[in-house]
């Protein structure tokens, strides 16, 4: 694993009030099941968790990468960017080597804007980190995704920052077009039936996309 993407949670980075993993992202646990872009149905209005101290086992392993990874700038905190981080495995397909890379989920087209974006980016792809660009989908259904180190590569290597921006503001428009799959989960308890989605159970689609 390179050096550039070897997790270990950083002093004075916590989640505090934010909770967008619980929002954007899937989660299909024995324990607890919900698609992208619908809020936990154990999420309280002030964003802290109803079941905290007896979460899912996913739920407690989870530390998106803005905690974990240095060169994601301070100001790149969920809640505050509106760009969710977070590690990916690759494999290749000649070799089946595994590397590990990150996904950047720009939660809604402000992201575009986040201070730091460009910098956390250019940071990954000058180390040779497999960078994905996501594009969120409507509540409950899939993303697009977009590996970014071969658009990117001159832009961050004469770092022209305008370049790396308008790459990923491309790459954001491209995605939006994108083929989109509703997400269905299979139902956590035998007894429900089979018509039954976790969608229909899930409560409070966001404001922002995804």
């Amino acid at each position: 694993m390179s050096s550039a993407v070897e997790p270990q949670l950083i002093t004075g980075r916590d989640c505090g009030s934010c909770n967008a993993c619980c929002v954007a992202l899937t989660i299909d646990d024995p324990e607890l099941q919900k698609p992208q872009g619908y809020r936990c149905r154990n999420t309280q209005r002030d964003n802290s968790c109803a079941i905290y101290e007896r979460r899912p086992q996913t739920c407690r392993t989870f530390y998106c990468s803005w905690r974990q990874l240095k060169w994601i700038r301070e100001t790149m905190r969920p809640d505050i960017s509106g760009v969710l981080v977070r590690m990916h495995r690759e494999i290749s397909r000649q070799t089946g080597e595994e590397r590990m890379g990150v996904i950047f989920m720009l939660l809604n087209r402000k992201a575009l804007k986040a201070e730091g974006l460009a910098e956390s980016v250019a940071a990954a792809v000058a180390s040779e980190v497999p960078v994905y660009l996501q594009v969120p989908g409507p509540p409950g259904y899939t993303s697009s995704q977009a590996r970014m180190n071969d658009a990117l590569l001159h832009a961050v290597m004469t770092k022209d920052k305008p370049a790396v921006l308008e790459v990923l503001r491309q790459a954001w428009a491209q995605g939006e077009k994108g083929e989109r799959r509703r997400i269905v989960l299979k139902p956590l308890r035998a007894e429900l039936s089979s018509a039954e989605t976790l969608e229909t159970r899930s409560v409070m689609p966001t404001g922002s996309r995804y």
